[in-house]
C-alpha cells in the first residue's frame, strides 16, 4: 500500500515522474511512490522506442548527439499542486535520456524541489543524477539515488527518503517564534579542538560552532534546560524541523532551549561531541543566569543528533575535555565544569554510530546513563535497531520510556504539534527535573544549621574542602549561599 504522503516533506505534495524502457526504472519509481505516498507519472514518448536493445541504443545515441527533444505523449495534470518532484530514468549513453530534457523544459520548476534518481548497469550513475539537476536549474535539489536492477528494494528506498526528508528541513530554514536571547559561540578562535583549515562543507571555512538560545518569558519559572541537537547524518543540520520547531514546542512548556550547531563532515563525530560538551558546560556554568537548577539539563537529539548525544554521554562526561581529541587544545575555566545530563531524548535515534546501534549491555551499564525517552515510527528503516537499543539500555538498568508512532517514517521532527510526542516527553522530563530541584531545596534547608564554609556537590552531598577537585559546588557561608567553579 502507498504510504501517507503527508508524513514526508512537511506534508508537501509529491510527484514521481519517470521514464523507463525495460521496466527497471519503473520498479524504482513504484518503490518511491510506495514509500512517499506520492502520485506517479510515466514519461512516455509519442513515438515509442524500439523494443530490441541494439536498435534502441542507436536511436538513443542519435538523440543525444543531436541534442534532440523527443515529444511526450501526456501532460502532468494540475502541475502547480506539486512541491516535491522526483525525476528519474535509466543511464543512456553516459547520461540521462533526452526525453527527460523534454519533460524538464515543459514545466515551471520555480519554487519546486527536485529529487533525481536513476538506474544503471555499472557506471555513469553520478553523471546522470547531475544531468537531471542541471536540467532543472530553477529548482532546489535534494540528494539523488542511483541503483542497479538487483539493488532496488523498498528498504533501501526507505532509508534514502528518510535522509532526504531530513535534508528538506535544512533547505527550508525559517525561524522560531520562541523568544531568543541570541547566539553563543562555543569556542575562542584559535583554540578549537580538532580545528581544520579551509573546510569544504555547507557551513563554510569560517564556521564557528555555536548554540541558539530560546527562553521562556521572565514571568515564567523555567523547569530546566533542553539542549537540542538536530540530525542530518553529520552532512548537514536539519535546523528547521529538528531545531526551530522543537524550540517552538518546548519553550511554551517551560524549558529554556539551546539549539546546538555542532560541526559536521569532514569533522569527526568526536569533534562534534566536543561542541555539544562545550554547550552543556556553558549552560551549566550560567545556570543562575538562565534561572535553572544546573542539574536540570536534558538532551534531545534527532537521528545523527541523538547519536551525538549518546557519544557525549558514553565518552565525554564529567571533566573530559578537548585535549582527548587534540593535544594542542588549551583548557580554560569552562573546562572545569563537569558534563552531565539529567535525561536524554532519543528521537528516531540510538546509542552507537551512524546507522549502527551499540547494544552492549555492560558498556551501557558502566556508563551510568541518565533516563532515556525513545520515540520512533513504525515505517522508519531503523525501527528494529531502535527497539534493540532501547531494550539494551533498559537491560543495563536505565529507566527507559518508549513511544512508537504507527505509520510514521524517519525525520518527522515535532510531528506538527505537541500531541504527537512532545507532551509525552514533557511528562517524562518534568518529574525528573522537579526531583532535582527538591534535592537542591533540601540542601538549602540543611545549610541553615551547618557551620560556615560547608561545601556541597550538585548531588547534595557534603564535600570536604580538602578533597575538592575541579567542578561546580554549592557553598554555605553563614546565611549566604553561593555557587563556585573550581
Amino acid at each position: 500500500m502507498p504510504g501517507d504522503s503527508g508524513a514526508y516533506f512537511n506534508g508537501k505534495k509529491v510527484l514521481v515522474a519517470y521514464f523507463s524502457w525495460g521496466g527497471t526504472t519503473r520498479r524504482m519509481a513504484q518503490a518511491i511512490q510506495t514509500v512517499t505516498g506520492g502520485d506517479i507519472f510515466e514519461i512516455e514518448p509519442v513515438v515509442p522506442y524500439p523494443t530490441s536493445y541494439t536498435p534502441c541504443t542507436e536511436v538513443a545515441l542519435e538523440e543525444r548527439d543531436n541534442d534532440a527533444r523527443p515529444a511526450i505523449k501526456d501532460k502532468v495534470a494540475d502541475w502547480n499542486k506539486y512541491d516535491i518532484i522526483f525525476i528519474g530514468g535509466p543511464v543512456w549513453w553516459h547520461t540521462a535520456p533526452m526525453i527527460l530534457h523534454t519533460f524538464a523544459e515543459s514545466y515551471d520548476f520555480e519554487g519546486k524541489t527536485v529529487v533525481p534518481f536513476t538506474t544503471y548497469a555499472s557506471t555513469y550513475r553520478d553523471e546522470t543524477l547531475q544531468a537531471i539537476v542541471d536540467m532543472t536549474p530553477d529548482a532546489e535539489h535534494l540528494e539523488g539515488l542511483g541503483l542497479t536492477s538487483g539493488s532496488i528494494n523498498e528498504s533501501r528506498i526507505q532509508t534514502w527518503i528518510d535522509l532526504i526528508n531530513e535534508q528538506y528541513g535544512s533547505l527550508n530554514p525559517g525561524g522560531a517564534t520562541a523568544p531568543m536571547e541570541g547566539t553563543v559561540e562555543l569556542w575562542q578562535r584559535g583554540n578549537i579542538p580538532g580545528f581544520r583549515e579551509n573546510v569544504n562543507n555547507s557551513d563554510g571555512p569560517d564556521f564557528m560552532p555555536n548554540m541558539l538560545v530560546y527562553t521562556v518569558p521572565e514571568n515564567v519559572q523555567p523547569k530546566g534546560a533542553v539542549m537540542i541537537c538536530p540530525g542530518g547524518a553529520f552532512a548537514f543540520r536539519s535546523i528547521q524541523n529538528e531545531g526551530y520547531d522543537i524550540a517552538d514546542m518546548l519553550v511554551p512548556m517551560g524549558y529554556q532551549c539551546f539549539i546546538v550547531n555542532y560541526r559536521i563532515n569532514p569533522y569527526s563525530m568526536q569533534a562534534s561531541a566536543t561542541d555539544l560538551q562545550r554547550a552543556i558546560r556553558y549552560v551549566k556554568a550560567h545556570a543562575e543566569n538562565y534561572r535553572i537548577n544546573p542539574d536540570n539539563i536534558a538532551l534531545v537529539g534527532f537521528s545523527a543528533g541523538g547519536i551525538l548525544n549518546g557519544e557525549v554521554l558514553l565518552n565525554w562526561r564529567n571533566l573530559t575535555n578537548g585535549t582527548a581529541l587534540d593535544n594542542s587544545y588549551r583548557p580554560d575555566e569552562l573546562d572545569n565544569v563537569p558534563v552531565s545530563a539529567c535525561a536524554v531524548g532519543m528521537i528516531y535515534s540510538f546509542y552507537g554510530r551512524l546507522s549502527v546501534s551499540m547494544n552492549d549491555v555492560e558498556t551501557l551499564r558502566a556508563a551510568n546513563l541518565p533516563p532515556a525517552f525513545y520515540c520512533w515510527g513504525t515505517r522508519d528503516g531503523f525501527a528494529g535497531q531502535f527497539t534493540q537499543n532501547s531494550n539494551a539500555v533498559k537491560e543495563a538498568g536505565v529507566r527507559v520510556e518508549t513511544k512508537v508512532l504507527e505509520g510514521y517514517p524517519h525525520g518527522y521532527g515535532s510531528g506538527g504539534n505537541a500531541s504527537i510526542w512532545g507532551n509525552d516527553f514533557d511528562a517524562f522530563l518534568t518529574p525528573i527535573m522537579r526531583g532535582n530541584s527538591t534535592a537542591i531545596n533540601t540542601i538549602n534547608a540543611d545549610m541553615a544549621t551547618n557551620t560556615p564554609e560547608t561545601y556541597y556537590d550538585l548531588n547534595g552531598r557534603v564535600v570536604s574542602p580538602d578533597t575538592i577537585v575541579k567542578g561546580v559546588y554549592i557553598v554555605k557561608s553563614g546565611n549566604k549561599t553561593t555557587k563556585i567553579i573550581k
